[in-house]
């Protein structure tokens, strides 16, 4: 479960039942941080990309389904942000943990269509929020028994 706040035009705090700041909505922008490595990081921004598009096709009939490539996703640099890309489409940009920050985590943003609502938003934060609880609170993607949404050079073993 997730609990909304507002705390301003198009922006809004995200916290878990604990109180504990896990996202935001800022805009058509929705982003979650808490995930203690890329790797990690890189699943959840597919579990979250995935709930997301299940949000959009519920609100938008025609939303185009978009199969993701996960042997090709990596990242990418569009000369202002990095982002984890199958290929064909950015899915989320990739924040990295800065040094001397509060949180040395690392965290992700997916962004919606421009034509989204507010309403839009909130909902599928919703969904994404609960794609991602298990990565943010979870084991790491490296453990036995981890759930990989994307192959590692493990997988090919």
């Amino acid at each position: 479960m997730m609990r909304v706040f507002a705390e301003g035009d198009d922006l809004y705090r995200l916290e878990d039942v604990r109180g504990v700041h896990i996202g935001t909505i800022r805009g058509r922008t929705i982003s979650f941080r808490g995930f203690p490595t890329e790797l990690v990081a890189r699943d959840a921004a597919v579990a979250a990309w995935l709930a997301m598009n299940e949000a959009l096709r519920r609100e938008y009939p025609s939303w185009p389904r978009h199969e993701l490539a996960l042997e090709r996703l990596g990242t990418t640099h569009d000369g202002a942000y990095e982002w984890f890309y199958d290929g064909t489409r950015a899915i989320a940009r990739l924040i990295r943990p800065r040094s001397g920050a509060r949180e040395l985590t690392y965290g992700i943003e997916l962004v919606l269509p421009s034509y989204s609502s507010e309403g839009v938003a909130i909902a599928a934060s919703h969904g994404m929020s609960r794609a991602v609880a298990s990565y943010r609170d979870g084991m790491p993607s490296d453990a036995p028994g981890a759930r990989h949404l994307t192959p590692t050079p493990l997988d090919a073993a």
